[in-house]
């Protein structure tokens, strides 16, 4: 018997389809961008396969959100890193 519902990166490769004109006329750099952003969504195929919904949209860009919001806690956490490491630097320096 076979699958009914089509697998949550089945649909993620038939959205990039679907958007295939407007990569194409983004600047060579940006598409990269546009395919980092789908291998985001893949990275959560299975959370996205357990949410049936017709519509591929909203949990492609939650899973994109997903990443993005993970890469701006990492970038904060070394931020705060290096400022610290600068703070104590700076009072090295004042003794």
């Amino acid at each position: 018997m076979g699958r009914t519902v089509p697998t949550f990166r089945n649909m993620i490769d038939v959205f990039g389809l679907e958007w295939c004109d407007f990569k194409r006329a983004l600047k060579y750099n940006d598409k990269k961008i546009f395919d980092d952003l789908l291998n985001y969504a893949r990275k959560h195929g299975t959370s996205g396969t357990n949410m049936v919904n017709p519509n591929p949209f909203e949990p492609i860009v939650i899973s994109i959100l997903i990443e993005h919001e993970k890469l701006i806690k990492k970038l904060k956490l070394k931020n705060n890193e290096n400022l610290l490491d600068f703070k104590n630097a700076s009072d090295l320096k004042q003794i």
